[in-house]
């Protein structure tokens, strides 16, 4: 199942989640929300909404809570941005997901909830393909990450007989990108009115026997700036090869 993008059809309610205080970004976050914070001279946030505009999502809606006022006097209704913005109020912190029961009127029964502190350029028509096509009832962005073990790794057996030894191997995972979709029986597993992660989501639908699928992140950059160190890296690539949305 596809839908033509140009004409803003894809059939989903995207809500970017901006209610957290950004606290391992302090002090840059002390005054600042971080979802502000300027990378190649333009905020975390605007990198965001105008890859969805350029694809067809121009209707979003965005929580908000802590230096909620900063973010909506920036981006406004979103009409100087040819787009249209709804602000979700979080009066208590609810969590990285949560804020989406707080809505009681959704125009749509698929919801597109990406986390604010992203900054990719993500396939969305084929995140949404993949979704719709595998009549899945939730998606999860997959990234690949590796770690690397700073010791030699041992595989024993049950005598204590050492039968593989790597040194400081890398394994290769696939992580959570932070942005799920997902439909209006996932929605309907979270408790409402109170914080709520989405880990919590993700496992609730698996326990519950939906059908949830990883949509791997295969082209494009991806970064998490939930800290010093990856708002750096996100500096640093945008100055050696800044990404076109």
């Amino acid at each position: 199942m596809h839908w033509n993008t140009e004409s803003g059809a894809w059939p989903v309610n995207v809500i970017i989640m901006a209610g957290g205080k950004g606290t391992r970004l302090k002090p840059l976050t002390d005054n600042t929300h971080k979802s502000l914070i300027p990378v190649a001279g333009k905020p975390i946030i605007r990198h965001l909404i105008d890859h969805l505009a350029a694809n067809g999502l121009r209707k979003i809606h965005i929580s908000v809570g802590h230096l909620a006022e900063q973010v909506m006097g920036y981006l406004g209704d979103g009409r100087e941005l040819g787009i249209s913005i709804r602000y979700i109020h979080e009066r208590i912190s609810m969590g990285s997901i949560g804020a989406v029961t707080l809505e009681k009127r959704w125009p749509h029964e698929h919801f597109l909830v990406i986390n604010g502190d992203i900054y990719s350029n993500f396939d969305i028509g084929g995140f949404c393909t993949h979704y719709f096509s595998h009549r899945a009832d939730m998606a999860v962005l997959a990234v690949s990450n590796l770690m690397k073990v700073p010791y030699g790794v041992l595989e024993m057996g049950p005598d204590g007989g050492i039968r593989r030894f790597d040194e400081k191997p890398e394994y290769e995972w696939m992580v959570n990108a932070g942005v799920y979709l997902f439909n209006q029986n996932i929605l309907n597993l979270m408790p409402k009115g109170i914080a709520y992660e989405g880990w919590q989501l993700v496992q609730a639908a698996l326990q519950a026997g939906q059908h949830v699928v990883g949509v791997p992140h295969t082209s494009g950059y991806w970064i998490d700036i939930g800290s010093m160190e990856t708002l750096r890296k996100a500096q640093e690539m945008s100055q050696i090869d800044a990404p076109a949305d």
